[in-house]
């Protein structure tokens, strides 16, 4: 398990991406944080039996950062990478079915398409080694999943997370979109 929350003060659209992530990805749980400082977010976890965190941060009203925590013998670190948000499509603004966007997702693997540059592979590495969720590409062996999660290069960002439904292949959301990715955190 893998604990999600806010930064403090969160607005809606913040609320309502972590409701969403922790829809759309496998043993995620949203945690209301409150007052909780960083170090009551890294016991809460460990309360709960998880060893990681994720905090989405507040920047100009809106979700601006991801920050990604192990929970280690000493105390918690950061891990890389910390992801910069450009801009957010949730899930309730997609033209899908009403019941989709309350859906919660129980198995998940991310796309791999196996063509692409090699910053946004080893970010889906690691990404993916964190929220515990395979790399496998579409075919026979993802036969039992429900949905995927794709990470592709964009056009005026420098990545975008998209979520998308296995058998039909639409788009369900979150839609992330990122502007850059630091890795010495």
């Amino acid at each position: 398990m893998i604990l999600i929350t806010t930064s403090h003060r969160p607005t809606r659209r913040i609320r309502s991406l972590c409701n969403d992530l922790a829809r759309s990805i496998p043993k995620l749980t949203r945690v209301n944080r409150g007052k909780m400082s960083l170090i009551e977010v890294a016991e809460k976890a460990a309360q709960m039996g998880s060893d990681r965190f994720i905090i989405v941060d507040r920047w100009k009203g809106g979700p601006g950062r991801i920050r990604l925590f192990r929970i280690t013998d000493e105390g918690f670190e950061e891990s890389p990478p910390r992801l910069y948000i450009s801009g957010v499509k949730l899930r309730r603004e997609f033209n899908i079915p009403r019941e989709w966007v309350k859906d919660k997702i129980s198995l998940l693997f991310l796309e791999d398409v196996g063509e692409e540059d090699l910053e946004i592979m080893e970010f889906k590495l690691a990404l993916s080694n964190f929220i515990q969720v395979p790399v496998l590409k579409r075919g026979a062996e993802t036969l039992g999943y429900e949905a995927y999660m794709k990470i592709s290069a964009g056009e005026d960002c420098w990545a975008i997370i998209s979520f998308f439904r296995l058998l039909s292949g639409t788009e369900i959301g979150p839609r992330i979109r990122i502007s850059h990715v630091v890795w010495d955190v």
